[in-house]
């Protein structure tokens, strides 16, 4: 006698659609720094990396109350001073940095009003690798 039996017939597992993911929103600017180095070089000036990555030369912002340092690693002596050319009246804060001789650094005073500065190096007025922006938010 031969006996068959039949495998199979078992039920199949339901699909489970997982619901979408919902769209993440863009990312915002980043947030404001509380300061930020800047290096005078041969050449121009140069944002501290942990702040390069954030931001530019041209456009940093930072908390109101921050202070940038500027470093002199050239040969030369530079002098840091707020815009506008020949007058530096924007931020006088960031005249405090001023004159700097090699190997020197100086930080500016605290930049409390909110407001835009462009700085320069007076030595290289008109060269934009010799020039910045800072933007003062309030906290």
């Amino acid at each position: 006698m031969l006996i068959s039996s039949a495998c199979g017939g078992g039920t199949t597992a339901p699909t489970v659609v997982a619901p979408a993911p919902s769209p993440t929103p863009p990312p915002g600017p980043p947030k404001p720094l509380d300061g930020a180095t800047i290096t005078v070089t041969a050449v121009g000036f140069t944002l501290d990396p942990a702040s390069a990555s954030k931001f530019v030369l041209r456009d940093i912002h930072v908390y109101q109350g921050a202070q940038l340092t500027f470093i002199n690693t050239d040969i030369q002596p530079h002098d840091v001073l707020s815009d506008p050319p020949h007058i530096h009246t924007d931020c006088p804060e960031l005249n405090t940095a001023g004159y700097l001789v090699p190997g020197q650094s100086r930080t500016t005073d605290p930049l409390n009003r909110i407001m835009t500065c462009g700085f320069h190096d007076h030595t290289h007025e008109g060269d934009p690798a010799f020039s910045g922006k800072v933007t003062i938010e309030a906290r």
